[in-house]
């Protein structure tokens, strides 16, 4: 098994904001920014924000709501997923360079929380991913999981872990679609700490990034 061919082929990321109205017109003088540098192709406006996007990719910003009397407001939502990872780390350029150009230009300077979710797909020789798990995670309850009715298709784990920096929700289970791949979802929220500006976002991206290469891959070897 050659966990090398572990690959990040989806992301997600988003930051949360504090609520607040933007006017229709700064939405489309926003997408007229981004798309002179990202040709985004649609704008699509929504009830409470805009979507812009591109078969594989989009761009969501929502607006939240500012707190009132009785009211705790609800947090702005910006979001950038790609269905189409060819490299990783430009990817994460472009979506930093678009996390910039939207917080300046709609005037964000402090964001709430950072979440990525990134999505792997790694093939398995042999048996498949299905008889990997089975296999190793699930070697001493095999007795156990035949009870069940039914035809099995697979069985797959859950793993979360707190850290200083935030929480790991790691996903590993046959991809049912084709039980040759193994499917592997990390999706890792960051703290609870107010981020001022883009900048510190980098650093969290590539912990998540090297903690899928280098924790999980290793995990995954495990199994052989």
């Amino acid at each position: 098994m050659n966990t090398e061919l572990l690959n990040a082929r989806r992301m997600t990321a988003g930051l949360l904001f504090p609520g607040r109205p933007f006017e229709a017109s700064e939405m489309n003088r926003l997408y007229a920014a981004v798309t002179e540098q990202f040709p985004y192709q649609n704008l699509q406006h929504l009830p409470n924000g805009v979507r812009m996007y591109n078969p594989e990719n989009d761009c969501i910003i929502t607006m939240g709501s500012a707190p009132g009397q009785n009211n705790p407001g609800e947090a702005g939502r910006l979001q950038i997923n790609d269905a189409n990872i060819f490299h990783f780390e430009l990817t994460k350029e472009k979506t930093l360079q678009v996390f910039e150009m939207v917080s300046e230009n709609l005037n964000i300077q402090q964001f709430l929380t950072f979440g990525v979710k990134l999505t792997s797909f790694m093939p398995v020789e042999d048996a498949g991913a299905a008889a990997l798990l089975e296999n190793s995670v699930f070697s001493a309850f095999k007795t156990q999981l035949n009870q069940l009715s039914g035809e099995r298709k697979g069985c797959g784990m859950r793993l979360v872990t707190h850290s200083n920096n935030g929480a790991y929700d790691l996903r590993i289970e046959p991809f049912f679609s084709d039980l040759s791949q193994l499917y592997v979802e990390l999706d890792v929220q960051f703290g609870a700490n107010p981020i001022s500006g883009v900048d510190p976002v980098e650093t969290m991206m590539d912990s998540a990034y090297q903690f899928l290469n280098e924790d999980v891959r290793h995990l995954i070897s495990q199994m052989d």
